[in-house]
This record gives structure tokens, C-alpha cells and sequence, in this order.
């Protein structure tokens, strides 16, 4: 249901902007509303599949060189610039097929991510917090975060972050800013850890989804979408022909959820 709200609503923008621009000059523009859009329709279901999954018997995976990652309250910063480190592709990205590829790539993570969100719910124990601005930003992450826990193995904070990076590399950034974006990227991930979010499994699983689902995504969009047209006509293309797959993900984990 949410993918088809999805579909529809980016249907209906890309159908005004190629009216407006028959040139293709605010690409970026339409690639902005998608970006909100695909967001607005994950939050929903990231939180309902939370929801579902916090009931569930959890387990902890903590490793013994977890228990040795100390907690630094101030990589809160970069752990929040996640948030908005995925509209980097809309500035440096000048291939818009390449963009196509990383919505289809967080698309299949995110569908198969909740699958096993709601197979192996993940919880572990919190460290007590101080009354420091970062500290209190973590506490109010901490409650808010489907307590007593879920939504953790794959981290995708981690993955989104990754495939962010794919999606930008080798694409207006000289060599220094791709090593830039990947020395962020990295930043990011390790922040995952050091404010007690994630615990390395939950880390490298988050990595290793990323990359896997960018390559899956590249040679799917090669049978979905011609790479002659118009990106934001293959972007419709794509969702058409990607609707069985997301019926049938969607199809298991309401399943899991009712039965």
C-alpha cells in the first residue's frame, strides 16, 4: 500500500515536470520532491515495522569488544548528519540513471531489511547519560527508539550512508571530494557505535547490505530501465516493473506481522 501511494505520487510529479521541462534543466528540483516523498513513505513504514518488531522476544549480540567501544556523547553530530547526507547526491550526481540505481538499491534493503527486523529483533543495554546538549539529544534518541528494542541488524543508518557514497562517487567530485565523502561516510558509521545506536554486527551486516544491494540494483535497473531515456521517464519505468517485487516483500512481512 505504501509503495503504491508512492508510485502514484511520484507518477504525478514526474508527469508535471516534464510539462514544465521539456529541457531538463531542474532535474534536481524533481529529484529533491522524489527524495521527500521516498522518504516521508519510509518513515511510516520504518516505524510500523518497529513498532510490530519491539513486540517480539529480542536478543542481544553484544560482543566483547563492544563492551570495550567507549560511549562518546559528541558523535551524536555525526551520527545526526546522516539525516541529511543522502541530498548530497542531488548536488554532485550527473548521471540521474545513477540515482535511479540508489533508489532502487535503498528500496530492496529497506524491504528485506524489515524482514529481518521483524525475524531477529535486536536489544542491548543502554549506558546511563549525563545532562550535556549531546548527551540529552542521545536520551531523547534513546526513547524514541522502539524500546526494548528493534530495527537494528542492518544498521540502515549504515547502509543508507554507503550507498549514498556509491552513488556519488566518480560523479562531479574531483578525487579529494570522493575521499572526502568516503571519510564522512566512514564518520558516520563509526558514530553508530561510539553513541551506543548499533553494535559492530549491526555494523558490518549495515555495510555489507549496502554494497550488496548497489550491485544487485545495478544489474537489475539494467533489465528495468533502457539508459537511453530520460531518467525521470526510466524512474516511472523502473517503479512499474519493480511493483511485483515490492508486492511480493510486502506480501511477506504483512505475513509475518498478522499470521
Amino acid at each position: 500500500m505504501g509503495f503504491r501511494m508512492e508510485r502514484e505520487i511520484i507518477e504525478r510529479i514526474l508527469s508535471n515536470d516534464l510539462k514544465k521541462d521539456p529541457t531538463m534543466e531542474n532535474k534536481r528540483k524533481f529529484y529533491l520532491k522524489v527524495s521527500l516523498v521516498v522518504y516521508a513513505v519510509w518513515l511510516v513504514l520504518f516505524e510500523y515495522v518497529g513498532w510490530h518488531a519491539a513486540k517480539r522476544p529480542t536478543h542481544d549480540i553484544t560482543s566483547l569488544i563492544d563492551g570495550q567501544i567507549p560511549l562518546i556523547p559528541e558523535f551524536i553530530w555525526p551520527y545526526m548528519l546522516c539525516y541529511l547526507f543522502p541530498l548530497l547526491p542531488l548536488m554532485v550526481v550527473e548521471d540521474w540513471h545513477r540515482l535511479n540505481r540508489a533508489l532502487l538499491g535503498i528500496i530492496l534493503a529497506n524491504l528485506s531489511a524489515f524482514i529481518l527486523f521483524l525475524i531477529f529483533p535486536i536489544a542491548f543495554p543502554r549506558p546511563e547519560l549525563g545532562q550535556s546538549l549531546s548527551e540529552n539529544i542521545l536520551s531523547f534518541l534513546y526513547n524514541i527508539d522502539f524500546p526494548p528494542g528493534a530495527n537494528k541488524l542492518p544498521s540502515l543508518h549504515v547502509t543508507f550512508t554507503w550507498i549514498v557514497y556509491c552513488a556519488c562517487r566518480g560523479q562531479t567530485l574531483n578525487r579529494f571530494g570522493d575521499t572526502i565523502v568516503f571519510c564522512v561516510a566512514v564518520l558516520i558509521t563509526l558514530s553508530a557505535l561510539f553513541v551506543k545506536q548499533h553494535v559492530i554486527a549491526d555494523v558490518a551486516v549495515g555495510v555489507c547490505w549496502a554494497f550488496a544491494f548497489w550491485s544487485l540494483a545495478g544489474h537489475l535497473y539494467k533489465s528495468l530501465v533502457d539508459p537511453n531515456i530520460d531518467p525521470r521517464v526510466g524512474l516511472k519505468q523502473m517503479l512499474k516493473r519493480l511493483a511485483p517485487i515490492v508486492v511480493i516483500f510486502t506480501g511477506v512481512i504483512f505475513s509475518m506481522i498478522y499470521f
